[in-house]
């Protein structure tokens, strides 16, 4: 995954990937393709957010 890839990009990339999921038109032969890049995405995210957490948790015990 892009080091430079932003969380906000990644969601818009993961809610296009549902689309196509959902549509009819999703061809058998791209389940499997759009799927471990959906799996791709999310990790990513699940990781950002944890980062996000454990920096603001770190940030929020300097000031006390």
């Amino acid at each position: 995954m892009a080091d430079n890839l932003k969380y906000s990009d990644a969601m818009k990339e993961l809610e296009q990937i549902i689309s196509k999921l959902q549509s009819p038109d999703c061809d058998v032969d791209d389940l499997c393709n759009l799927t471990a890049k959906a799996i791709e995405l999310l990790n990513f995210c699940k990781c950002k957010l944890t980062k996000v957490d454990e920096d603001l948790v770190k940030l929020l015990e300097n000031i006390e």
